[in-house]
């Protein structure tokens, strides 16, 4: 055991030593290098300069296949990252422009209200809001500091509504070609709206600025077409059914036309029966009544033969189809719109009728056993069994 003279004597030493070790660091430099040396005199366990924490490992140098050392490459440098946009106070770093001073990292507000702090208050009067708006949820769009698309946005295009969205064009083949070639923006807002959907025109509107054609000077407009009312029929993305129609053109017009073909119809027209309405009709607009594609008869001889054209002699009121027939469907046969005795009836006096020899009992009778409804070789169109030999 030491005694207290000798601790004091030993303690003066140290004391010596750690002076003289001072003086000459300050005599020879501060270099990491010189330090360490001069530490490992005096004092033992004394670590590597390489095994520092802080200490970056120099990488190995490259030895060619003759096994000539080479000089080592330094590794290049990494490329800088691209950035579009920058939040305007973290450039120039203001960071108390939104958050708090001090250490924190706490926000001076919530949002949407801190960002209206200098954005514009864009939800103030709109009647639609974006969900995430409205919850204050800026940041799950936009970055608050920088990024590398535009407006501070996490993603671009349509790959951010997709974040939340299902993709609208995997609901079926038929895809509309706006949405397939464009963006989510250029019918919807992102923010907010009066609209509903979030679009920043109305549907009649944001239809007509691709689909100005449908209407255009036409005289006979479809009401949900004149009340801009697409999407009753429409879906507005993708579907599975041609012009994006919403249900087959059947039950699409049966929304509306409940009574076509009436259920107690006898005969019904083809095109009716199997439910191809555009065969006749045009569903948006048309320069005929009725929507009709043509007038008639040209329009009936998309599918009957043309009577007409080779005809010597004609039925005066031949030229206008519906004047008999109806085009849809009839409680008669031929889907006449009356009996055939009606029907002459309404054109030929009966009183006429009895004066012509050829009439005598014949009352009662149909018209069209003798005559031909259409056209003939003879001027009172008889047919070729009724007449006299």
């Amino acid at each position: 055991m030491l005694q207290p003279r000798q601790s004091r004597r030993d303690g003066w030493i140290v004391a010596a030593a750690v002076a003289v070790i001072a003086i000459i660091l300050l005599a020879t430099g501060c270099s990491s290098a010189t330090k360490h040396k001069w530490l490992t005199v005096f004092f033992d366990g004394v670590p590597s300069e390489s095994s520092g924490t802080n200490v970056v490992a120099a990488a190995p140098s490259a030895t060619s296949t003759n096994q000539t050392a080479a000089a080592a490459k330094p590794a290049p440098a990494p490329a800088p990252v691209s950035t579009a946009s920058v939040h305007a106070p973290f450039l120039k770093q203001q960071c108390t422009e939104c958050h708090e001073a001090g250490m924190g990292q706490g926000m001076k507000a919530d949002p949407p209200g801190l960002c209206f702090n200098c954005h514009k208050d864009f939800l103030a009067g709109m009647k639609v809001k974006h969900q995430p708006v409205q919850e204050g949820d800026c940041k799950s769009c936009h970055d608050p500091h920088q990024s590398n698309y535009p407006k501070l946005l996490v993603k671009t295009g349509t790959a951010l509504c997709l974040t939340c969205h299902d993709d609208p064009l995997a609901v079926g083949p038929v895809k509309h070609q706006a949405v397939e070639a464009g963006e989510c923006l250029d019918c919807h807002a992102p923010h907010a709206t009066n609209f509903k959907g979030l679009l920043k025109k109305s549907v009649k509107d944001t239809c007509a600025d691709c689909h100005d054609d449908i209407v255009g000077k036409k005289k006979f407009v479809h009401q949900p077409v004149a009340d801009g009312d697409c999407l009753e029929c429409h879906t507005p993305h993708a579907g599975k059914i041609k012009g994006l129609l919403k249900k087959p053109v059947k039950d699409t017009c049966a929304d509306c036309h409940d009574d076509i073909p009436a259920k107690n119809a006898k005969d019904i027209h083809q095109p009716v029966g199997d439910g191809d309405c555009l065969a006749c009709h045009d569903p948006h607009a048309s320069n005929q009544k009725a929507l009709v594609k043509k007038s008639t008869p040209a329009l009936c001889w998309d599918c009957h033969d043309n009577f007409l054209e080779k005809a010597k002699f004609k039925h005066d009121v031949v030229e206008d189809c519906t004047g008999c027939h109806k085009p849809h469907q009839s409680k008669e046969n031929n889907l006449l719109a009356k009996s055939v005795l009606q029907l002459c009836g309404d054109c030929h006096d009966d009183k006429d009728l009895k004066a012509v020899k050829g009439h005598a009992g014949a009352e009662g009778k149909s018209c069209t056993v003798c005559h031909d409804p259409h056209v003939g070789t003879d001027a009172n169109l008889l047919k070729p069994s009724a007449k006299i030999k």
